[in-house]
């Protein structure tokens, strides 16, 4: 755990060097410790391990350090609303009950997708459900990645903060608020907390 806590406070290092060594330190132990946690439960019941401190710790890939860096940057994008706009998360949410669906009701690639983040994000309770009644651990595992995978496509195709029509970047976001409340779920099954910064 200490090499791992070593590593993982090195490379938030090298991606935030004007954190103080404390906070350093403390995200260091958080993504040390989910790296473990997820390595450990992302292999069926079954299965042998061999733990692979690199592996472990990536931040690409399936790793604990991945969901986590998922979960960040959905965290991100809030705080610049809020600096941006004055928009925090309740305030996301109630206004879409004023803004118009046709973003969301026009079809097309965009609404698909945006659907595709939601509804992949209300299975959690399913698989939960599954895992438990299972005892295998590493179905919720993998949900959990995959649904990191989708926000992340879904991020890199369709900008939020510099997306110019209110009535999509309304829509976008909501969909942001629902997926990292449901991955942040996710993660706290999984005894993995989730930085400020990565």
């Amino acid at each position: 755990m200490a090499a791992l806590m070593r590593n993982a406070g090195r490379e938030v290092a090298t991606r935030n060097p004007e954190l103080d060594e404390a906070e350093r330190n403390r995200i260091g132990a958080m993504i040390g410790i989910a790296a473990v946690r997820y390595f450990l439960i992302k292999f069926s019941r079954g299965k042998v391990i061999a733990f692979d401190i690199d592996e472990a710790l990536s931040f690409e890939g399936e790793s604990g350090p991945y969901l986590q860096y998922a979960a960040v940057r959905a965290n991100n994008i809030f705080h610049k609303l809020k600096e941006r706009q004055a928009l925090d998360t309740a305030a996301v949410v109630a206004a879409l009950a004023s803004t118009p669906a046709t973003s969301l009701t026009a079809g097309g690639e965009e609404a698909d997708d945006l659907w595709g983040l939601v509804l992949e994000a209300a299975r959690l309770d399913e698989v939960v459900d599954q895992a438990v009644r299972t005892l295998e651990l590493s179905v919720l595992a993998k949900y959990a990645f995959g649904l990191a995978q989708a926000f992340n496509g879904f991020y890199h195709r369709y900008p939020i903060l510099n997306e110019e029509d209110a009535s999509r970047r309304s829509w976008r976001a909501a969909g942001v608020v629902y997926f990292r409340a449901q991955l942040t779920r996710a993660l706290d099954l999984m005894g993995i907390d989730v930085p400020t910064r990565m």
